[in-house]
């Protein structure tokens, strides 16, 4: 599911109107990662590839928090190796990785936060010369991904959260050199566990 302009357009408008009618405030938490224990699998044809790969990662959250709620966007890149396995064949193949979506979570009294995630938007773009003989070069991009998060934060150090975050996402579209794949029932599922330091602003 792609996100759209109208949508953005009508999350906010409601967040302004909510917090114009409590004391809310805005939270702006950028982050750093890493991602571990990726894995997955691709589908194409009679062909099913295994992955697993492993990623720094880089994002940040958007949006209102008020009364030990929080709502808002969460956006983030990686770029890696990923690892594909099929038989006896293994591919290793650069791949940058992006998601946009939605997050709600709640701040426990007891020095933990909780939220979860569900992303809109995610793609799965190939990064290596279309000389390589991989799996994946800079012609194919796996679009219209979709998936969740799970997430819970320690926040009794001063100023920072420590995050411990699962994330799944699943690709069903294939476009290569702009054009979409539909012959070869193509999809990919990617999940990682995503360890995380992170600056929760409350403004």
């Amino acid at each position: 599911m792609r996100l759209t302009k109208s949508f953005l357009i009508l999350f906010f408008l409601s967040l302004f109107v909510f917090s114009s009618n409590t004391k809310a405030g805005v939270l702006i938490e950028p982050y750093l990662g890493f991602s571990l224990a990726g894995s997955g699998d691709t589908t194409f044809g009679t062909n099913k590839y295994e992955h697993s790969y492993s990623s720094p990662t880089i994002g940040g959250r958007l949006g209102y928090g008020m009364l030990g709620f929080m709502g808002g966007i969460d956006y983030s890149m990686q770029t890696f190796d990923l690892e594909s396995e099929r038989g006896s064949t293994t591919n290793k193949d650069g791949v940058k990785k992006s998601q946009l979506g939605i997050f709600v979570g709640y701040n426990l009294p007891i020095l933990l936060r909780v939220w979860g995630t569900y992303f809109l938007s995610s793609s799965l773009e190939g990064d290596d010369p279309q000389t390589a003989s991989n799996l994946i070069d800079s012609r194919y991009e796996y679009s219209s991904g979709s998936g969740y998060a799970l997430g819970a934060g320690f926040t009794g150090l001063p100023f920072v959260s420590v995050n411990l975050e699962y994330r799944t996402l699943e690709y069903d579209k294939l476009e290569v050199s702009g054009t979409a794949l539909s012959t070869y029932n193509e999809k990919t599922d990617l999940s990682e566990i995503m360890l995380s330091v992170s600056l929760p602003l409350d403004l």
